[in-house]
Parts: C-alpha cells; sequence; structure tokens
C-alpha cells in the first residue's frame, strides 16, 4: 500500500512540552467534519497524532498570531495595567 505525500499545512509539529490549559467545545456540522479532517492531515503532515484538546489551542494561536486587523488592534488599544 502506497502511503500518500505530506501535505504542508500552515500549523507545523507542536511541541507537547508546553503547558496546557483545558478547553471544551461542542462542535457539530461542516466545521466538526472540518476540524477532524484538518486533525488528519495534520498527523499525515507531521507524523504526529494528536487529539483535539492538544490541536485546537494550536490552530487558534496561529490564526489570532496571523489576524494583521487584531494585532493592528491590540497595538492600537494596549490593556491596562
Amino acid at each position: 500500500m502506497t502511503r500518500p505525500a505530506k501535505t504542508a499545512l500552515a500549523l507545523g509539529k507542536i511541541d507537547l512540552e508546553e503547558k496546557t490549559t483545558d478547553l471544551r467545545l461542542k462542535l457539530k456540522g461542516k466545521l466538526a467534519v472540518d476540524l477532524a479532517d484538518y486533525q488528519r492531515a495534520f498527523a499525515q503532515a507531521n507524523d504526529q497524532t494528536l487529539e483535539l484538546e492538544q490541536l485546537v489551542p494550536h490552530i487558534l494561536a496561529a490564526f489570532i498570531d496571523g489576524d494583521k486587523g487584531f494585532q493592528a488592534w491590540r497595538k492600537a488599544q494596549p490593556a491596562p495595567s
């Protein structure tokens, strides 16, 4: 059996030694299917299978880091000290 070619994803291999926080979500419909597919693609691309509880925070962090509008807002509206 031939192994599928690896796919380049925006989210790279995850260091599991990082501090973790519990997250509970209930997803249904297209988002649930898309997330399950992303989990499979991540496992194939990185030779690393993760539970959704481990993967979702990293997807969210990558989205926030890449959101230029949010970063501009954050810079213009610093958190109160």
